[in-house]
């Protein structure tokens, strides 16, 4: 039970910024950024569509203990993707600093799934 419960909020911190997918003017108000740059509209749109691929494969580690390596797999390289380059670029404030944010919460739950699923014997 634990273990779903940690893969939900995972899933759900990376299912959280999926609006731009659909509503590009999003960005500015998750992000800052203005829509009217096609390249960087293109970009963040796919980046929110691969937030989502991550937190529906961590929703559906809850129901598939099979899943579930994939899952802390794809969840753990984009959060630490994130957090270095985060902190790689001096840890600038805005927006950026939500997303780490929500990417450090999103750490012990991981911690724990990555734990129960492939730490113990």
């Amino acid at each position: 039970m634990w273990t779903a419960l940690a893969f939900a909020v995972v899933g759900v911190i990376h299912l959280l910024p999926i609006a731009p997918v659909f509503v590009p003017e999003t960005l500015q108000r998750l992000y800052g950024i203005a829509p009217d740059d096609a390249t960087l509209l293109v970009l963040m749109r796919h980046r929110a569509l691969l937030l989502a691929l991550v937190g529906l494969l961590c929703l559906w580690a809850i129901w598939s203990p099979s899943v579930r390596p994939a899952a802390v797999l794809a969840a753990a390289i984009n959060i630490a993707g994130f957090l270095g380059f985060y902190a790689l670029y001096g840890t600038p404030a805005g927006a950026l600093r939500t997303i780490a944010i929500a990417d450090l919460v999103a750490l012990p739950p991981l911690a724990f799934a990555a734990w129960t699923t492939l730490g113990r014997p």
